[in-house]
């Protein structure tokens, strides 16, 4: 709020001990003089009043002194005081209406009502760099929890869409390097990543280094592009200098797909050193690459490739080189596999609340996995405002295309859908699982296999807001 000004003294009325304002009465004066008194002795006058003319403009330059110090220090003042007053009162009125809905706050995860928001699988994507500084491929890492967690290779060769048509990941690199790895991989996979690094062809010596040498048997030789064998047929040894030649090395007889297959053999071979060694992992785990591997080497792992299939020659598809490219039920596989609670691309999953409306499915989390794996992206569980519910229903809101909310009714194999002409800001839908799901899958689905630490599982909060459906 902005105080009003002071008004400006009015004649005859002083607005400060010594700013009593003489103009209006030298004026009428001077007037009445002059027409009293001969046209010769005006100038003497006019001279005798001149100290009267200089106090007034004294006066004015003091009270314009204030209007361009004084008030906007005032009000400067005012509003640092009045300000968060207003916020933190308008905050309190906002957190305490009761009007149009009750807002109602529920801690206990048993009872009807509670609602949390869920984290997030953390993820991250590393670029790894051949010797010439060019993209080989990419790899992706999920901390599914603190005792699992995955790894996903994905070929440079992989398709990305962009606005000029569809270009292997290799040439994607080039326009923006790791932010356009992240970009586009995450565009397939309809994923967002927590992080992303490059693994440069110096840095192998420092991470491999208290684990060397890695060694493991490989079913085929590894070929230059000269075909000449590098590492035969049979057992390696790596050490950290060797490690860019062995996963970017190929022939002209090499495909993306022996290579990789080739690759996972070295990550599973690397982190179970990692595992079973005793030092210290030789970077910081607090960040990077060290977070990743250092956590998900520490439980059960998994470790695969993206499913792509080999675009055909002669394929109209721009971009030039060999391209592949994956499929949207094996890439939404893969990823569910190591990412059971997924942040997506604006707009690339439909956001979902699911409710457990039985009282006896752990608010819903084992239907969350299995929605997430079909593409959705559920941020809040927890459970209806009362148990007893028959039928599961699938909510879908105004701009929510019925094909989508369809689509996740398949995953769960059961549900009605109900269409809702409200629009809704924080969820494209809202499942109620209802006495169907918990007779097909059972009363122990939701916790089944999950750790209460877990990052994949466990909530940001444990009380919620009731929201209006």
């Amino acid at each position: 709020m902005t105080p009003e000004p002071p008004p400006p003294p009015s004649s005859g009325t002083p607005s400060s001990g010594d700013e009593f304002d003489f103009s209006a009465l030298v004026a009428e004066h001077n007037q009445t003089a002059a027409s009293k008194k001969p046209q010769g002795r005006r100038v003497k006058e006019d001279f005798e009043n001149t100290p009267s003319i200089v106090s007034n403009s004294r006066d004015r330059a003091s009270a314009s002194r204030w209007w361009r110090l004084g008030y906007p220090a005032v009000v400067g003042t005012l509003l640092v005081i009045v300000i968060p007053a207003l916020v933190f009162i308008g905050l309190r009125v906002i957190l305490d209406s009761s009007d149009g809905q009750l807002i109602k706050r529920v801690t206990d995860p048993a009872a009807p009502g509670y609602e949390a928001v869920v984290e997030k699988t953390p993820t991250a994507i590393g670029a790894v760099l051949a010797a010439d500084g060019t993209l080989d491929s990419a790899v992706v890492f999920a901390l599914t929890s603190d005792s699992s967690g995955g790894v996903l290779l994905i070929p440079g060769s992989l398709g990305i869409p962009t606005n000029f048509g569809m270009f292997p990941l290799t040439e994607v690199w080039k326009a923006d390097g790791i932010d356009a790895v992240a970009g586009g991989v995450g565009r397939v996979l309809n994923l967002n990543f927590t992080e992303k690094f490059t693994l440069n062809p110096s840095d192998w010596a420092t991470l491999i280094g208290p684990y060397a040498p890695i060694s493991f048997n490989i079913p085929d030789a590894v070929r230059d592009s000269k075909d000449a064998v590098v590492f035969p047929k049979g057992t390696v040894s790596l050490k950290g200098e060797q490690i860019t030649s062995f996963l970017t090395s190929k022939s002209a007889k090499d495909n993306d797909l022996n290579r990789l297959l080739r690759n996972e053999l070295f990550w599973k071979a690397w982190l179970a050193k990692v595992k079973s060694g005793s030092a210290a992992f030789p970077v910081t785990t607090a960040s990077g690459v060290g977070r990743f591997v250092a956590s998900v080497a520490r439980g059960q792992l998994s470790i695969s490739s993206l499913p792509v299939v080999p675009v055909a020659a002669g394929s109209p598809l721009p971009g030039g080189g060999p391209m592949s490219m994956a499929q949207e039920a094996a890439a939404l596989d893969a990823v569910a596999a190591i990412v059971p609670f997924p942040d997506g691309a604006p707009g690339a999953r439909p956001r979902i609340r699911v409710l457990d409306g039985t009282g006896k499915l752990s608010n819903g989390i084992n239907a969350a996995i299995m929605l997430n794996a079909a593409g959705g992206q559920v941020d809040v569980v927890g459970n209806a405002k009362s148990f007893g519910q028959s039928t599961t229903q699938i909510i879908y809101f105004d701009g929510t295309p019925e094909a989508t909310a369809q689509k996740m009714r398949n995953a769960l194999t059961m549900g009605e859908l109900v269409e809702s002409k409200q629009s809704n800001s924080g969820a494209d839908m809202t499942v109620i699982l209802g006495e169907d799901f918990l007779a097909k899958f059972g009363p122990t689905s939701g916790s089944a296999g999950l750790s209460s630490s877990s990052s994949s599982s466990s909530v940001a909060s444990t009380s919620s807001t009731t929201a209006r459906k």
